[in-house]
């Protein structure tokens, strides 16, 4: 019994040792590779064709394949004819490494010979081929040629034929030269000039397809246009409806008639907004909180139409609150007419009112003109009329802007730029009360100008990591003197300047530069650390009032089941660290 159990111990010992063996030689090491004969490409890309590295397990039975690699990389970059003369390897006594030799013969760069297409005419022949990068003597790139036939067959599409194919007929090889060149013979099939029969929309839920079609300017029995198509998918994106759309699918129903299939997702348009910030305590105040409610209804009842309803809370004393509504495609045109009111009360010192009418119309795409017509009316307490020295007045305004918006996302962009800027020219009217009329020889009438300006510029500059640059600017120009305190510019709080008092400071003249670099977390995650920088001028009763702020902290923003939490905790000049301003905001989209 012990000699059979000996004899097993024995067998399973030598079957041991033979597994090791083995598996010792699978793992030696490579030493080094040496390439010989490389002159035309470039080392890294022979490296990275062959596919071995310094210290990866050695086997000789991958050399074959790698060879096969090498001369496919070669190929594809134009040098078909690079040869492989010899692959030498060499293991070490004690198996400890392995060390690679390639002898290569590379080829020259072929050249193009004549492509010549059939089945058009000699002229649409001519106008395919002057737009083509590849020509006749002129060295032959592949990526370039592909790139030729998807640019040919990008303007059949434009044409509405977007079935159109080339087939390849034959290749000839003219070795005759010192530099090889073959021709090419291409058979043009350009397929039916496609009629959009019937547009399918697929995901949409509350979103009435009428909607959706309205904006994709296309209409059945329209020919197939591509820059149109090509249009859609970002035109629907930026409705804001949506989570995902596909690009469309192009279908053929009949010998000349097809249709397009829109795949989407719908998201939440609407959107509940609150911040929450609290100022500390100062040596002469208590500290006290400030609030802001914004509920934007992007998609009302899947029409289309907007309604906002905004109020804040800036101080102890002062509030804000503002309705706005929109009719989009007013009278079966891409124009949008909104109405607004708003209201502002000012500590104890005035009351304004404004109510407008505003009108966007799209000019191109990722581009819109607006225009306004406004009226304003501010209406002081008595403290505000002799202590601030603010009128009774009622303005008449007139607006017209620019809009310009590429950015891929409004609440977590990662790259684009949205630019605006505007001119308003109004008229007031002073009203009262007589007694600081007189005093301050205020004129009856007044003109004024104001003039904004909004920058926004995203990019990504390293996987998942951003740089947000923002720059704001407004002015008002006036005949005035003095421009009262109620029609001056606020600067300060979470969306200006961080770091300072919700509109701790004013000006005739304010400017202000917000500088991000974020990390993205997730779809609408991130943290971030931040600079801003703001300038303010006014002139007073007292003399010419201006400074320039600057503020910096970090913040960042988390997606939870109860929206967008987000936090920015900025110091002001002079703040000690734990003396800065916080600032608790929520975006909820339902």
């Amino acid at each position: 019994m012990k000699n059979h159990i000996l004899k097993i111990l024995f067998i399973l010992f030598i079957f041991a040792v033979q597994i090791l063996s083995a598996q010792t030689q699978r793992q030696i090491p490579i030493k080094s590779i040496h390439f010989y004969g490389i002159k035309k490409a470039a080392k890294s890309d022979v490296q990275k064709w062959f596919g071995l590295r310094e210290k990866q397990p050695f086997n000789p039975e991958n050399l074959h394949q790698k060879a096969m690699d090498l001369l496919r990389g070669y190929a594809q970059h134009d040098m078909p004819y690079t040869r492989v003369d010899s692959l030498v390897y060499e293991i070490t006594p004690d198996s400890s490494a392995a060390f690679i030799s390639v002898y290569i013969h590379e080829s020259d760069r072929i050249r193009s010979g004549e492509i010549q297409l059939s089945g058009v005419s000699e002229a649409q022949a001519m106008e395919i081929k002057s737009r083509f990068y590849t020509r006749n003597g002129k060295e032959f790139k592949q990526s370039k040629f592909q790139g030729d036939m998807d640019d040919a067959l990008t303007q059949f599409e434009k044409k509405g034929y977007p079935f159109s194919r080339f087939d390849l007929q034959a290749v000839t090889l003219d070795s005759s030269q010192k530099t090889a060149a073959f021709g090419i013979k291409l058979k043009t099939i350009q397929g039916p000039q496609l009629i959009i029969d019937e547009i399918l929309i697929v995901g949409n839920k509350l979103t009435k397809k009428g909607v959706i079609l309205r904006e994709l300017r296309i209409k059945p029995g329209e020919v197939y246009d591509q820059r149109k198509v090509s249009q859609i998918q970002a035109r629907l994106m930026r409705l804001g409806y949506f989570t995902r759309v596909d690009e469309p699918q192009v279908f053929l129903s009949s010998q000349n008639k097809g249709g397009l299939l829109i795949r989407l997702e719908e998201g939440n348009a609407s959107k509940f907004d609150g911040v929450v910030g609290y100022n500390p305590a100062t040596a002469t105040a208590k500290g006290y909180f400030t609030g802001l409610i914004n509920i934007s209804i992007g998609n009302l009842l899947g029409t289309g139409r907007s309604l906002l309803v905004h109020w804040q809370k800036r101080d102890r004393k002062t509030q804000d609150m503002k309705f706005h509504y929109r009719e989009p495609w007013v009278g079966g045109f891409p124009v949008s007419v909104g109405f607004g009111f708003q209201q502002l009360i000012q500590d104890t010192t005035y009351i304004q009112r404004d109510m407008g009418l505003d009108i966007s119309m799209p000019l191109m795409e990722n581009f819109s003109i607006v225009s306004e017509i406004s009226r304003s009316e501010i209406s002081p307490d008595s403290l505000g009329s002799f202590m601030f020295l603010i009128p009774h007045s009622r303005s008449l305004n007139a607006s017209i802007g620019i809009h310009y918006d590429t950015r891929d996302d409004l609440l977590n962009p990662r790259s684009g730029v949205y630019y605006q800027t505007g001119i308003q020219t109004g008229r007031k009217r002073i009203l009262g009360p007589d007694a600081l009329v007189r005093s301050l020889q205020l004129k009856d009438r007044v003109d004024n100008k104001r003039l904004s300006l909004d920058v926004e510029y995203y990019a990504s500059i390293f996987k998942h990591q951003v740089l947000a640059l923002a720059l704001h600017g407004r002015q008002i120009r006036s005949n005035e003197k003095i421009i009262p305190m109620s029609d001056l510019y606020r600067l300060g709080g979470a969306r200006t300047l961080r770091g300072y008092r919700e509109d701790q400071f004013r000006g005739s003249s304010i400017g202000w530069l917000n500088f991000e670099y974020r990390y993205i977390l997730g779809r609408r995650s991130r943290v971030s650390l931040f600079t801003d920088a703001g300038y303010y001028s006014a002139t007073t009763h007292s003399g010419k009032n201006e400074a320039y702020k600057i503020g910096y902290g970090f913040g960042f923003r988390l997606e939870t089941g109860l929206g967008i939490m987000g936090i920015d905790y900025g110091l002001g000049q002079g703040d000690g660290l734990f003396n800065g301003k916080v600032h608790v905001g929520l975006v909820n989209e339902f």
